[in-house]
């Protein structure tokens, strides 16, 4: 375990009874790295994404986070959610609760904030996601762009250090989709360390720092957007890349 690392992953495994999903994945994180993960369904993207969250217990293997090893049944869970936010596809927002509940809720409850701090600190990012008009209104009527850059606010409510992005994009319309990438193309900007699993190779040509492809539970490839794109090396990523670039 390195500590110049904010995530670092050792040979993580991650079985769904006789399924094993994820066979041992490596990785490493710098902090402010904006790290894309892409692959094919059921390649483990999402899984892995889970288990960094601790919203998966994995089955071998280590994560640790900023250090401490997620893995270590004496590790506080809790401890580590705070530290790591995670947008999903589906929004989750609470349907029966405002945008600025919404954003509030965790501070609140989790962090003992003050009900008007943590009012301040929603209607900030708000702004910072353009929104603030919308701080009363209820889910239902929000666009699926508009939940979704609310869902990216409520996890920045917590100040992670890591963010991770599951797929934020792909529930939504085509119009819709840029709205969502500009407010991550901003957190990658201010320094947020990131891991994105998406299937928007522009976003990751752009802002990914680097790219891992993973197939059948494990990291086949990785390095820079461009590298990859241009000159895959393994059989299975080049069928892949042919397959994706060419609806670019």
């Amino acid at each position: 375990m390195n500590n110049d690392y904010m995530v670092e992953i050792v040979e993580l495994h991650k079985s769904f009874g006789h399924h094993e999903v994820l066979k041992g994945v490596n990785l490493r994180v710098k902090p402010s790295e904006v790290l894309v993960v892409v692959g094919p369904s059921g390649s483990g993207k999402s899984t892995m994404l889970r288990c960094i969250n601790g919203l998966e217990s994995a089955s071998g293997g280590h994560i640790f986070i900023e250090g401490m090893d997620i893995t270590d049944h004496r590790s506080d869970i809790n401890v580590i959610r705070q530290k790591v936010g995670i947008v999903f596809q589906s929004f989750n927002l609470f349907p029966h609760l405002t945008t600025l509940r919404n954003i509030t809720l965790a501070p609140v409850k989790v962090r003992n904030m003050e009900s008007e701090e943590a009012e301040e600190k929603a209607l900030r990012l708000l702004d910072r996601v353009g929104l603030r008009e919308k701080a009363g209104a209820y889910p239902a009527h929000l666009s699926g762009g508009q939940q979704q850059r609310v869902a990216i606010a409520r996890a920045l409510a917590m100040d992670p250090d890591l963010m991770l992005f599951d797929e934020v994009t792909s529930a939504l319309d085509p119009e819709l989709v840029s709205e969502v990438l500009d407010v991550m193309k901003d957190l990658a900007r201010e320094g947020m360390t990131m891991l994105v699993v998406t299937h928007e190779m522009g976003f990751a040509k752009e802002v990914g720092d680097r790219l891992i492809f993973m197939d059948d539970g494990l990291i086949v490839e990785e390095g820079p957007p461009e590298d990859i794109f241009t000159n895959p090396k393994s059989p299975r990523a080049i069928d892949f890349f042919s397959k994706i670039l060419s609806h670019l």
